[in-house]
């Protein structure tokens, strides 16, 4: 086997997309180590130093407390005077239809 050909072909065979995927391999590599140095600071909120206050009096409620809301409610819409659909049993079939 001749080495020194088969040593130039590896490197010159295809060397386009041999440098493309270096290249992106490259920035891949960058982008993760970049981003892992960004974050590797811990996730730690500062311990409360100072109790909160109450709330100051113009923030306090000012409405009544609700009333009893009555057992019973009444209607809203009163119930119709007349029935508007006929009486069951008057003029039903196909010979009380309109029309015939």
């Amino acid at each position: 086997m001749d080495w020194g050909r088969w040593l130039k072909e590896l490197f010159t065979l295809n060397w386009r997309e041999k440098i493309i995927s270096l290249l992106l391999a490259f920035l891949s590599w960058f982008m993760i180590k970049a981003q892992d140095q960004r974050y590797s600071q811990p996730y730690m909120l500062p311990a409360p130093t100072k109790i909160s206050s109450p709330a100051p009096s113009q923030l306090t409620p000012v409405l009544p407390p609700p009333t009893q809301v009555p057992l019973q409610l009444e209607p809203v819409v009163p119930p119709p005077s007349s029935p508007s659909a006929p009486a069951p049993g008057a003029n039903t079939g196909i010979s009380g239809a309109t029309g015939l």
